[in-house]
């Protein structure tokens, strides 16, 4: 792969995070038509991405991946959160307290939103934020793992579309029962389309030689999944599941093309670094959300001052992604923290030369 399409992936995922924290930021606008927009498409491009760089693997070498670079991460945030609620008896207004046995609980889970356990609804589990996403992308790569290995051992494309289609349905079905699965097993089942397209879209080099026709048609998709309602992919959950699917496929051809096309122009070497850093992004923001109260305080602050409501959201979500880019520019600079998030760079023992 050329440096370019390696800076086009980076890109993408750059805007992608920055609309998980916009979604995340949204206060008086969060069910607004503007954040249909935003959920319809902000964390199906992750899977797409996935689905577009996928190459079939043993299974070993799945969990082992997995194990470093979604799984190490998912518990590293999870315990700096924990141990963060300890200065909430002395900063009450600053940080939030936590209940360890609740959020223990919380954790294991690995739910993207507040459920009642499926077998004992008396059973009630927090949502542990969203870092859901690293569970979910962890399970959903080994699922697809399956359906490519799959796919070449009957050697027919028919049974891969069929497999993903009845995934998708499933992930579906099992949330509207009310039946939440641990580790978002839903949203890794109704993922394994958006995967499928990314790696359909590879074969076909769909970015490479696409034109803007098809971006359109892409556009026009993502716009009827944000007219039909939200697209909550956390759970597992649209107004229209039909819509939402298609709309998360054709809004992450839209991004995808379209950087494409940006670095064909020039480099984007600050946004590329962002993106490449997406996940570490993804974990200090959710530290940030689910520990303090500082941004919630920013926006109130900006109110107090006389901002308008699009100021003060506006502000708000510049300033959780200034917090973003401060930690991914110290991290590489801290041993033993960095090994965490960045542990194919800096893996906790060097290899053996």
């Amino acid at each position: 792969m050329s440096k370019k399409r390696i800076e086009w992936i980076d890109i993408v995922k750059a805007i992608g995070m920055f609309l998980i924290v916009m979604g995340h930021t949204l206060e008086v606008y969060t069910f607004s038509g503007f954040a249909k927009w935003i959920f319809a498409v902000h964390v199906p491009v992750f899977f797409v991405l996935s689905g577009y760089l996928f190459r079939a693997k043993p299974f070993k070498t799945v969990f082992q991946s997995g194990w470093r670079n979604l799984l190490l991460p998912y518990l590293a945030t999870a315990v700096i959160v924990y141990l963060l609620s300890f200065l909430h008896p002395f900063f009450p207004n600053w940080f939030y307290q936590v209940d360890a046995r609740e959020y223990f609980l919380r954790v294991l889970y690995g739910s993207g939103t507040n459920i009642d356990f499926f077998l004992d609804k008396t059973v009630h589990i927090q949502a542990i934020g969203a870092i859901w996403f690293l569970v979910a992308m962890f399970v959903g790569n080994v699922l697809f793992n399956g359906l490519v290995k799959l796919k070449e051992h009957v050697a027919k494309e028919s049974v891969l579309v069929l497999t993903v289609f009845l995934m998708t349905v499933l992930g579906f079905y099992l949330t509207k029962k009310g039946i939440y699965l641990p580790w978002s097993l839903n949203a890794a089942l109704v993922s394994q389309s958006f995967y499928y397209a990314g790696h359909l879209f590879r074969r076909v080099e769909a970015i490479d030689k696409g034109d803007w026709a098809l971006a359109l048609i892409g556009l026009g998709l993502w716009g009827l999944s944000a007219q039909s309602g939200f697209f909550y992919l956390n759970v597992a959950s649209a107004a229209a599941p039909t819509l939402a699917v298609l709309g998360g496929i054709g809004g992450s051809y839209v991004l995808m093309f379209g950087a494409y096309k940006l670095c064909r122009w020039r480099s984007w070497r600050g946004l590329a670094y962002y993106g490449k850093m997406s996940l570490a992004v993804l974990c200090i923001h959710l530290i940030e959300m689910s520990a303090t109260t500082s941004a919630g305080r920013f926006y109130h602050a900006c109110l107090a001052l006389g901002a308008s409501q699009v100021v003060a959201v506006f502000s708000e979500i510049v300033y959780r992604t200034l917090i973003t880019i401060m930690f991914i520019v110290i991290l590489p600079h801290l041993p033993g923290l960095r090994s965490f998030y960045l542990n194919r760079r800096y893996p906790f023992r060097a290899k053996k030369v």
